[in-house]
C-alpha cells in the first residue's frame, strides 16, 4: 500500500506538471508507476472529489485529464468507481449528514454528463450505465437532503448543451448521436420521477427546454427516424406510468394532462380526423398506448389540477374517442393495445362531466368493439383482458387497495356499461353471459369473469342482481355456481372466488335476507377459513 504522503507528493507533481502551460500532456506512466497503475491512480483521487474545498491538487482535473488523454485506459475504471463510491457515500438510507458534509461542484456534474455521451460510451454501454446511476444518485441525494435539486438544475443545464452539441453532428455520426439522445433523455425522465420540482425543471427554458427537446423528438413530423421516434414515445411513456416508489406530482400530472403539444402530437400520430390523417404504420400504437396512459392519470389525479388543465383533457379525451373510430387492431397485440385504450377512454369519461359520461354511453360501435367476446372465441387471453377491463372501470377500487380512494363512476354508468357488455354478446343478459365465461375450460377466462362478478358485487346497486340471478332456464343459478367449489381447481381462481364471497360480506350489503340462511352461513363460513375452505355439502337448496 502506498503511504499517503507518497500519494500526495504524486498527485501534487502531476496537477503542477497540468498546471503548465507549456506541458501539453504531463507524462501519466510517472504517476501509474507510483500508484499501483490506473486503478491505484483513480482510487487515490476519488476521495478528494467530494471535498474540493480541502483538495490543493484539484483531483477532478487531475481524473478529468486522465480521462479524455486516455480514454481506452482511464473511462470504464473512473466510471465504475466514481458510481460505487456515489451509491455508498450518497446512499440517502444509510448516510448520517452530521457526520460529513459532502460537496457535489458543478465540474463534477458535467464530467459525468459527458460519458452519457462520450465516444467510447456507444461501444461500452457499462460507461454511459455507470454515469447514469452516478447521476442519478446524486439527484435523490439533493432532493433527499436539501429539497432544493439544485444538483438536478445543474445537471439538467448540462443535458440541454450536450443535446444541443448532438444535433449539430455530422450525418455519418447521426446513429451515435441518436443513441446519445436517448441516453440523455433516459436520464431526464428518471430524474424527473423524483419530485414535481425537477419535472418544472426539465419544462423550464433555464435549463434549456431539455423535455420540449424529448417531445420534438417523439412528435415532430415527418420524422426520419421513426426508431428512434419510438424510443422517445416509450420514454415519454415512462412518465405516465404510476410507480409506487414515485407517486404522480401534481406537475406530472398538469404536463400530462395539460400539454397542448404533447396531446396534438399523438392524435396525429394515431389518425386524428381533425388532422384528416392516417393511423402512422410504425409508431400509431406507441402512440395509443402513451395516449391510454394518459387517459389513466386523468382518472386518478383530474381532481388534483388546474380547471384549464382539466378542459384540456376534456378536449382531448373527445379527439381520443373519434381516433378510435378509425382503428382497425390486427392480431393479438393491437387488439390489446385497442381494449386498453378503449377501456381507460371509457373510464376517464365516466369519471368525468355529465356531457362526456353521456356521449361515451351512446357510443354504441365503440362499446361493442371493447366489449364483444363473439370474435375471440379461440382467444381467452383477449377474452381475459376485455373482461378485466370493464371490471376496472366499474369498480377501479378493487384494483388500487393499496392505493388513496378513486374516482368511482357512478352506479348509473356501472349498470349502464353491465348491460351494454350482454348487448355487445348477442343481446344476452350479461350475468348469463359471465356465468358462461366463469364456466370455461380456460383459466384466464375465468379469472377474467369473476374479476367483472367481484366488480358487481363491490357495487350495491348490483348485488341484489346478482344474488337473484337464476337464468332463463331457471338452471342458471348465480349463488349455486359461487358456491360449488368444485368447479375451479386452480389456486388463483379459488383465491378469485374468494374475494366475490368477501364483497358480497361487505357490511353495506346487508344479503343475509336475499339468499337462504344455509347459504348465507357457508359463505361467512368461508371468509372465515380463508380461499382454501371447502364444502360437500351439496347446493340445489341454496337459495329457498
Amino acid at each position: 500500500m502506498v503511504p499517503p504522503s507518497d500519494v500526495e507528493e504524486a498527485l501534487s507533481a502531476f496537477a503542477a506538471a497540468l498546471n503548465e502551460s507549456s506541458a501539453s500532456s504531463p507524462d501519466a506512466s510517472i504517476l501509474e508507476s507510483k500508484l499501483s497503475g490506473p486503478d491505484g491512480v483513480v482510487t487515490a483521487l476519488l476521495p478528494k472529489l467530494w471535498l474540493p474545498q480541502t483538495d490543493p491538487n484539484n483531483s477532478l482535473s487531475i481524473l478529468v485529464h486522465l480521462v479524455e488523454a486516455f480514454p481506452k485506459k482511464y473511462m470504464n475504471i473512473a466510471a465504475s468507481a466514481i458510481r460505487r463510491d456515489i451509491e455508498h457515500n450518497f446512499d440517502t438510507t444509510k448516510m448520517d449528514t452530521s457526520e460529513q458534509t459532502y460537496e457535489v461542484c458543478d465540474a463534477l456534474i458535467l464530467a459525468l454528463a459527458k460519458l452519457l455521451v462520450a465516444p467510447n460510451s456507444d461501444t461500452q454501454t457499462g460507461i454511459a450505465t455507470d454515469a447514469h446511476a452516478a447521476l442519478l444518485a446524486l439527484c435523490k441525494w439533493d432532493n433527499h437532503e436539501y429539497h432544493k435539486s439544485n444538483t438536478c438544475q445543474k445537471l439538467f443545464q448540462h443535458l440541454a448543451t450536450l443535446w444541443k452539441y448532438l444535433e449539430q453532428q455530422q450525418k455519418d455520426k447521426l446513429r451515435e448521436s441518436s443513441t446519445a439522445q436517448m441516453r440523455i433523455a433516459a436520464l431526464m425522465i428518471d430524474v424527473c420521477l423524483l419530485g414535481g420540482k425537477e419535472v418544472a425543471l426539465a419544462l423550464s427554458d433555464d435549463t434549456g427546454g431539455v423535455m420540449n427537446k424529448l417531445l420534438h423528438l417523439a412528435l415532430a413530423f415527418p420524422n426520419k427516424d421513426p426508431l428512434l421516434q419510438m424510443t422517445a414515445l416509450d420514454a415519454l411513456e415512462v412518465l405516465a406510468v404510476e410507480n409506487k416508489d414515485y407517486p404522480m406530482t401534481s406537475e406530472r400530472a398538469e404536463f400530462l394532462l395539460g400539454n397542448d403539444e404533447l396531446h396534438s402530437g399523438l392524435l396525429y400520430l394515431i389518425g386524428s380526423s381533425s388532422e384528416n390523417v392516417e393511423f402512422d404504420p410504425i409508431n400509431g400504437y406507441a402512440a395509443l398506448r402513451l395516449l391510454t396512459e394518459i387517459c389513466r392519470v386523468g382518472i386518478s389525479h383530474n381532481g388534483g389540477v388546474l380547471e384549464s388543465t382539466k378542459n384540456k383533457f376534456y378536449s382531448l379525451l373527445e379527439s381520443f374517442q373519434k381516433a378510435l373510430h378509425a382503428l382497425e387492431p390486427r392480431g393479438e397485440s393491437e387488439r390489446l393495445s385497442y381494449i386498453y385504450a378503449v377501456s381507460n377512454l371509457v373510464a376517464s369519461c365516466a369519471t368525468s362531466t355529465e356531457e362526456m359520461s353521456k356521449s361515451i354511453l351512446q357510443d354504441t360501435t365503440l362499446l361493442h368493439g371493447w366489449l364483444s367476446l363473439l370474435s375471440r372465441s379461440s382467444q381467452p387471453k383477449l377474452k381475459s383482458a376485455i373482461l378485466s377491463s370493464l371490471s376496472q372501470v366499474i369498480e377501479p377500487g378493487i384494483w388500487r387497495e393499496e392505493e388513496d380512494a378513486c374516482t368511482r363512476p357512478s352506479d348509473y354508468i356501472s349498470l349502464s356499461l353491465y348491460h351494454a357488455f350482454g348487448e355487445a354478446n348477442n343481446q344476452k343478459d350479461p350475468t348469463e353471459c359471465l356465468l358462461v365465461s366463469a364456466k370455461s375450460p380456460f383459466v384466464e377466462e375465468r379469472l377474467g369473469a369473476y374479476n367483472v362478478l367481484r366488480a358487481m358485487a363491490s357495487r350495491g346497486c348490483c348485488v341484489r342482481m346478482l344474488l337473484l340471478y337464476k337464468g332463463e332456464d331457471g338452471n342458471s343459478i348465480f349463488v349455486e355456481w359461487l358456491l360449488n367449489q368444485d368447479n375451479e381447481f386452480t389456486n388463483e381462481g379459488r383465491q378469485a372466488k374468494y374475494n366475490i364471497v368477501q364483497s358480497l360480506l361487505a357490511d353495506d350489503n346487508n344479503i343475509e335476507g336475499l339468499i337462504s340462511t344455509k347459504a348465507f352461513r357457508e359463505m361467512q363460513l368461508w371468509m372465515k377459513r380463508g380461499p382454501a375452505h371447502t364444502t360437500t355439502v351439496p347446493w340445489d337448496l341454496a337459495t329457498e
